[in-house]
């Protein structure tokens, strides 16, 4: 599909539906997308985001009921809630009555207005091509939307919701942030990790600052425009012995600080640094949501200059707070005898694997608050002394007191009994026994502190269940300093022999394994893997943006599929059936006299358009470089060389799994 063919189906769907009101039914239409979040969680909410309306209102989007909610903040209550579409990841207030809604698996951004106790959306643009996070100007001019699969930044007016622009940013665009005077964008792409700076004027890349990690959460530009925080996980690629990971030598959480104005400083000045959050014994897993207060609400007795940097951590339950004092530059700390108004002790971007033990119990500057469940979204009251989190597994917004640091009060996001006969207060379905062996599931493998010292959670390594960025040394092979790419676990049940080998052929031994051995966790009960079993087996591959519900296949990916299936390519002898695997090892000429294991595991090519690494050790970057590389026909079946037309229409096929 091409970018043409994209923006002008943009255009055509705001120009038809953009001033008309969508009923629920309507909806509810859109919703007939596939999606990867299994069928039994429609029961829960999720809430993966939020956004503070006026000063009374807030909106949450609830990633597994594919719907938003609306709560009253003064009556503590849910007053509304209507479907929106696939997999909603995020959400963004346009000035005091509407928001802006990423429904990310429907490819659609949705202007929803408030008006009273209701949500009533006015407009929806399809834009494809997974978007994720939505950030709107200062001023509510313009709406900057990332597109994941798409590589791209999209511009949006937010009241039309018409097309402005599209940039080009580079692999898996996630976290956006606007700065407060709207001239830049920092967009937080996870493939290569790199934050990406965005001249809004210019409409163009104007710098690209990239680091080692995975998982790049929210982004946040500081008030003086210069400094953009990032969250983000630290990759440090050793195995998983109990010595490498409490040194910090498999995985740690970061805070990045990207000093903008650095740029024009002498040549080789690094303008990226990084602040571990990681305590000796007690780490800190998943790190997602981000918020700033800075000025005097920044301080716990609203005195002095300084900033509160507030992280939200879903694999440790947690809220972690930090205070950091003004500096007159990064070198030139501004310094106090109060070890509270002292700057935080910010390093190389990659460097210190543990928290600095002077930091780690200086109360003043850092703390924890236990938050249960999984929190991710963060925002920061206009007072600056309330934050509101959403809760993705307990289904609730947590309401902080940020001068006590305490949770004061939880509300409920499932609660809305709305008497319009086209609209759903809750989904219509409560949760039975095996939507309840789900949850627990998809709670263990969210769960960082089923690991040693509460490093890593299954999700670390098997993004939102998925693959990575990045080659992994897990042992699974029996060796240690062979690093392997991270198979995603959709369907899990119904793609074994699993691991890159195909040695496992017992599920259930390989997810304790997992947890016993990779993450060197205490053993899990039997109903525990059980649970494990039942949420990855019903875990869906994501619908493919390449391949509209509505498209015929291109004539190259038609030409593709038949030279997939046929003996010219050989695809099909080892990648069939409905998830393109097979369920036994292969021999394709790329294994080593010392493996332990012979041959290999097909992998599943149902959503291979996602991956960034291909083949078992990652040394190919993209389909081409698999069909005409190490796993070219002629090597891997002794078969006559593609040509680049085949090689073209192959891959054109691929994308469409």
């Amino acid at each position: 599909m091409s970018w043409c063919r994209v923006l002008v189906g943009c255009v055509v769907c705001v120009a038809t539906t953009a001033q008309v009101p969508l009923t629920a039914a309507d909806a509810r239409g859109v919703q007939g997308t596939p999606r990867s979040a299994p069928a039994a969680l429609a029961a829960y909410r999720s809430p993966f985001d939020l956004a503070l309306v006026g000063s009374r209102r807030l909106v949450t989007v609830n990633a597994t009921s594919d719907s938003v909610s609306l709560i009253d903040r003064e009556a503590g209550r849910c007053v509304d809630e209507r479907p929106v579409g696939a997999r909603p990841t995020s959400v963004a207030a346009v000035g005091t009555d509407a928001v802006l809604v990423v429904a990310s698996e429907a490819g659609d951004v949705v202007r929803l207005e408030v008006r009273g106790d209701r949500l009533v959306e006015s407009a929806r643009l399809h834009v494809g091509f997974e978007p994720r996070a939505v950030a709107v100007a200062s001023d509510g001019a313009t709406a900057f939307v990332t597109l994941a699969l798409g590589e791209r930044l999209v511009m949006i007016d937010p009241v039309s919701l018409a097309l402005v622009e599209t940039i080009e940013v580079g692999r898996l665009p996630r976290g956006v942030a606007v700065s407060p005077d709207g001239s830049a964008v920092a967009v937080a792409c996870s493939a290569g990790a790199e934050i990406v700076v965005v001249d809004v004027a210019a409409r163009a890349v104007r710098s690209r600052h990239r680091f080692h990690g995975i998982n790049l959460g929210d982004v946040r530009f500081a008030a003086s425009g210069e400094t953009v925080f990032f969250a983000w996980t630290y990759d440090a690629g050793s195995h998983p012995s109990p010595g490498n990971i409490r040194r910090g030598w498999v995985t740690g959480s970061r805070l990045g600080r990207l000093d903008l104005h650095d740029r024009t400083e002498a040549a080789g000045e690094d303008t990226l640094r990084g602040l571990t959050l990681d305590v000796s014994g007690q780490a800190v897993g998943d790190v997602a949501g981000l918020a700033l207060v800075e000025g005097a609400g920044a301080t716990a007795d609203g005195a002095g200059p300084g900033r509160r940097i507030l992280i939200t951590a879903g694999g440790t339950h947690e809220l972690i707070w930090l205070r950091d004092a003004d500096a007159v530059g990064p070198d030139e700390p501004r310094q106090s005898s109060d070890p509270a108004h002292r700057p935080l002790p910010y390093t190389q971007i990659s460097g210190s694997e543990v928290m600095d033990r002077g930091l780690s119990v200086d109360q003043g500057r850092f703390r924890r608050l236990e938050l249960g469940g999984r929190p991710l979204g963060i925002r920061i009251a206009a007072d600056a002394r309330r934050a509101f989190v959403a809760n993705y597994l307990l289904d609730v917004v947590q309401e902080i007191d940020l001068d006590s640091l305490e949770v004061v009060r939880t509300i409920a996001i499932g609660d809305a009994k709305p008497d319009r006969a086209d609209d759903r207060g809750s989904r219509g379905v409560e949760p039975d026994a095996h939507a309840a062996l789900v949850r627990r599931g998809e709670t263990i493998f969210l769960d960082a502190r089923r690991s040693l010292d509460q490093w890593y959670s299954c999700h670390t390594c098997h993004f939102e269940g998925g693959g990575n960025t990045v080659t992994m040394d897990t042992l699974n092979d029996g060796s240690s300093g062979t690093h392997k790419t991270v198979l995603p676990l959709y369907r899990l049940a119904d793609t074994g022999p699993w691991t890159w080998h195909g040695w496992q052929t017992d599920l259930l031994a390989s997810l304790e394994k997992s947890l016993v051995e990779t993450m060197q966790g205490p053993a899990p009960s039997a109903d525990d893997v059980e649970a494990m079993a039942a949420y990855l087996s019903a875990l869906e591959t994501p619908p493919n943006p390449f391949r509209e519900a509505t498209d015929a296949p291109s004539a190259e990916a038609a030409r593709g599929r038949e030279l997939f299936h046929s003996a010219r390519a050989g695809c099909s002898d080892c990648h069939g059936g409905p998830h393109f695997t097979s369920d036994y090892v292969h021999d394709v000429g790329l294994g080593k006299p010392d493996d332990r294991y012979r041959g290999f595991s097909a992998p599943a090519l149902a959503g291979v358009s996602r991956k960034t690494l291909f083949l078992h050790h990652g040394r190919a970057k993209s389909l081409e470089q698999v069909l005409t590389g190490l796993h070219s026909p002629e090597r891997a079946a002794g078969l006559e060389p593609l040509s680049a037309d085949e090689v073209r229409d192959l891959v054109a096929y691929l994308r469409t799994l």
